[in-house]
């Protein structure tokens, strides 16, 4: 049926074809455009984790989050060859294992901690030491002594000023780490307020069991669409109340079942079991410089990963 049997003028013809046409390229436009920016994303996110292996001291993806002078007591030496990473949570973490962190910035309400890490901070970056890697704010999202408790405005301000430009230099930038896990509320407004996004999500598990912490990872590859580094986990009893794992089977049992998933997740890049503060007595993978039980079950689980 032609337009003019719809008692539609001829001349209108070419004009309402012409319209379909061009409607119709639009909408097809629209959609390929989504498909090849996804496809560029998928390709920078690629580009990215390719990047942080390249990076590792050793392309692996197991390490450890300690405290600081671990890397000279015995139960560091027993990990060190089966490890890629580990953190002490300051900048310049030692030995060519060392990841470093800026903890956080005089904008914390954390006391002389942030402002000495700041300062320290700072004098790498004026001797023009680019590190390779550079994690960003611990747990600005919760609060203090052992979160460095910061507002969402102040963290974006001082990543700008700091980190950001880090990146322009080359450093992989790590995002700040969520206490709060997959319910945080700080680092989506935070992203927004920033000049150039992180490289890599830094997350933290303080789950039960490997089905939950599963969703903490799920959330954060989802959401953020970034290859993901798990700066810390433990075995905890986060819901309703913060209730360290006592169970020394139980605990084998979760960094066995970590280990295996984390080193099965294409999504995550490196994982490392926390050493902090607030685990308990049976959690804690060192105790006097030597290996705990944890720490017995954690390098069981991680030998023989590298050959």
């Amino acid at each position: 049926m032609s337009f003019q049997d719809c008692g539609i003028p001829h001349s209108y013809d070419a004009t309402i074809l012409y319209s379909f046409v061009f409607l119709f390229a639009a909408l097809a436009s629209i959609v390929f455009g989504q498909q090849q920016h996804g496809h560029l994303h998928d390709k920078r996110a690629s580009a990215n984790a390719s990047r942080v292996k390249n990076i590792l001291p050793k392309g692996q993806k197991a390490g450890l989050s300690g405290y600081i002078g671990i890397q000279d007591k015995p139960a560091f030496r027993e990990l060190a060859p089966h490890i890629s990473w580990y953190s002490d949570y300051t900048p310049n973490t030692p030995s060519s294992h060392g990841i470093g962190m800026l903890w956080g910035t005089s904008s914390s309400s954390c006391g002389d901690i942030p402002a000495e890490r700041l300062k320290i901070f700072k004098s790498m970056i004026a001797k023009r030491s680019v590190p390779d890697i550079m994690f960003g704010l611990y747990e600005p999202d919760c609060y203090c002594p052992s979160s460095a408790d910061m507002s969402v405005s102040s963290g974006a301000s001082d990543w700008n000023a700091l980190l950001a430009p880090l990146g322009k230099k080359g450093t992989v930038l790590g995002s700040p780490s969520m206490c709060k896990q997959y319910d945080e509320d700080w680092l989506s407004p935070f992203k927004k307020s920033i000049s150039r996004p992180w490289d890599v999500a830094a997350i933290h598990i303080n789950k039960p069991n490997v089905a939950e912490a599963k969703n903490v990872v799920n959330y954060y590859a989802k959401k953020y669409k970034k290859p993901i580094w798990v700066q810390e986990f433990a075995c905890v009893h986060d819901q309703p109340s913060w209730q360290p794992c006592t169970d020394q089977g139980e605990i084998n049992s979760y960094i066995k079942g970590m280990v295996k998933y984390l080193e099965g997740n294409d999504n995550v890049v490196a994982y490392g079991p926390s050493n902090g503060e607030g685990l308990g007595d049976v959690w804690p993978l060192t105790k006097d410089g030597g290996l705990t039980a944890s720490g017995k079950a954690y390098l069981n689980a991680i030998k023989g990963l590298n050959k």
